[in-house]
């Protein structure tokens, strides 16, 4: 049952990305942006969303390379082959989290745009 609803949550993250880019942008007629540099914002929102997926994908691959190291070492001893197996979810878990990031990126901008 944990690895179904861990299986679940994982797909419904990385669904989350292409939910919000599929959404399409209706100009509403008369309507008028509110801030005067909005376009620096999302820049700036965009800049620090790439800058944490980045870190996050990178810190992920680092330890997604050492938990295999581990496995390989591990000779099938139980406490190595789960610290490896432990460090493999964590990283995972991290690319998932970057993942999120990045949707939750697109849902502050179009935000700001509307």
């Amino acid at each position: 049952m944990k690895k179904i609803l861990a299986t679940l949550t994982l797909i419904g993250l990385l669904a989350v990305p292409v939910m919000i880019l599929a959404a399409e942008q209706v100009p509403i007629p008369g309507e008028t942006e509110t801030f005067e540099n909005t376009g620096d914002l999302i820049d700036t929102i965009t800049n620090v969303g790439n800058w944490i997926f980045t870190g996050l994908l990178v810190i992920a691959a680092i330890f997604m390379v050492l938990a295999g190291y581990f496995f390989v070492t591990g000779g099938g001893e139980p406490e190595k082959v789960n610290k490896a197996r432990q460090m493999l979810i964590n990283a995972l878990i991290g690319v998932a989290v970057g993942l999120a990031s990045r949707g939750l990126i697109s849902v502050i901008q179009n935000i700001i745009k509307e």
